[in-house]
């Protein structure tokens, strides 16, 4: 492999062998517009639906030469494992951090492109990532939590080295997004009971990532039934008290590191700060949900302000 590798594109993959060949097809297309020397670096654990096996054609194919595709198998059903062995075996500058079963458009390299010119190690956030390596290794890099395992680390960087939010709703891109329930699911086999565990495992960890307390996961359904959300609040009481026995603690700044993050990156499209990356590509749209803006409303001081200024800023989804 190249030593002068500029930028590393780095997955955890599991189970996705539908969608895998397209979203790597798309990463390589994205790096060939980039103009600098890149890899791959797919953290892979352990699928069983075909997708280890072309992970390991793929690696073999591209194994000689200026090896820029790179396969890190282990055994672990865990997202945050995944995003640190992917992290720990690349060797880039910059860290792109991808999701196999999306398919990136290509407009993104331009975006890239001009994110690298920068020279910054502000987080770049969009529908595609970008991050310094030296901001994650101060920052600690990600940590093995089942879910929220971008925001954990994602809000520990932009507390320290800020962030340009340059947020798009490219259509060939959400085309191929999966949810984040089928997402989870593709991490557990067999009975109802297991599924259940792993629902409960996703977001007691959640509630490690995002900082969350019962109040801000309520805040999130209130528009849902009496009853139902009665049975969510004892669940999501059960998942918190289970967060507060894991070894793992979610990072403490104050509020819900969801809602600062979110109060970032609106921060950042009011300030402007995408103007400073030459790309000619769409006017940011931050896209949240109903639920999401909610919450936003709720809990941000200053939403009305944000949502105000500039309403297409934001975008329902």
């Amino acid at each position: 492999m190249e030593e002068n590798v500029r930028v590393s594109f780095c997955a955890t993959n599991l189970n996705t062998i539908a969608r895998l060949p397209s979203s790597i097809a798309s990463i390589d297309a994205l790096g060939q517009g980039l103009g600098v020397p890149y890899e791959v670096v797919v953290a892979d654990g352990p699928s069983d639906d075909g997708a280890r096996a072309w992970l390991e054609a793929k690696a073999r194919s591209d194994g000689n030469g200026d090896r820029r595709f790179r396969l890190v198998p282990h055994t672990e059903a865990n997202r945050g494992y995944g995003r640190r062995k992917a992290f720990e075996a690349s060797r880039g500058s910059t860290v792109i951090p991808f999701d196999t079963s999306l398919e990136y458009a290509p407009l993104y390299s331009g975006l890239l492109r001009s994110y690298l010119s920068a020279n910054t190690d502000r987080m770049l956030f969009s529908e595609i990532c970008a991050l310094s390596r030296r901001s994650i290794e101060e920052a600690g890099g990600w940590r093995d939590v089942v879910g929220g395992e971008d925001i954990d680390l994602y809000v520990r960087i932009v507390s320290k080295f800020g962030v340009i939010a340059w947020p798009t709703d490219l259509r060939p891109s959400q085309s191929a997004r999966m949810s984040s329930f089928e997402r989870q699911m593709r991490y557990v086999r067999g009975s109802k009971l297991r599924r259940l565990r792993r629902i409960y495992t996703v977001q007691r960890d959640q509630i490690i990532g995002a900082n969350f307390r019962v109040r801000d996961l309520m805040l999130f359904n209130r528009a849902k039934p009496f009853r139902q959300r009665a049975a969510l609040r004892a669940f999501f009481t059960l998942a918190y008290l289970g967060s507060r026995m894991r070894r793992i603690k979610p990072v403490e700044l104050g509020r819900s590191n969801y809602a600062l993050f979110r109060e970032a990156l609106l921060e950042s499209i009011r300030r402007g700060d995408y103007r400073e990356l030459a790309w000619d590509g769409p006017s940011p749209t931050l896209l949240l949900t109903t639920d999401e803006i909610g919450y936003l409303r709720t809990v941000l001081p200053r939403w009305n302000e944000y949502a105000s200024a500039t309403p297409s800023w934001i975008a329902t989804k």
